[in-house]
């Protein structure tokens, strides 16, 4: 995948995330994707959704961008997240790995 595909897909991904868009946030997802996030591994798009959807009534957050690394199938954000959780904000990694320009994994920490 193209570097400019890579981060096009990153932003509508985070758009979508802090805009509260189910149906574009999803779409940055392959059928079988996994998500990991504060221990708890997510499989298939439904669990990705229901977990979206949980986390977002939960935590109200928005995502800002500080920096986006590229290689290949993978790439590494580094963001400020803020939002209704003790800390906020604060700085999480997002280690995303691509397969036919959709997000495969997701590991959030």
């Amino acid at each position: 995948m193209p570097q400019q595909e890579t981060l096009d897909l990153i932003e509508k991904y985070i758009q979508s995330s802090n805009n509260n868009d189910i149906e574009t946030f999803s779409s940055c997802f392959k059928e079988d994707a996994t998500v990991l996030d504060e221990g708890q591994k997510l499989q298939g798009k439904q669990a990705i959704i229901e977990w979206f959807l949980r986390n977002k009534q939960r935590y109200q957050h928005q995502t800002k961008p500080l920096n986006i690394e590229v290689s290949n199938k993978e790439a590494l954000l580094t963001a400020s997240v803020n939002g209704k959780f003790e800390g906020s904000p604060i700085t999480l990694k997002y280690r995303i790995k691509l397969e036919s320009g959709l997000i495969q994994d997701l590991r959030i920490a």
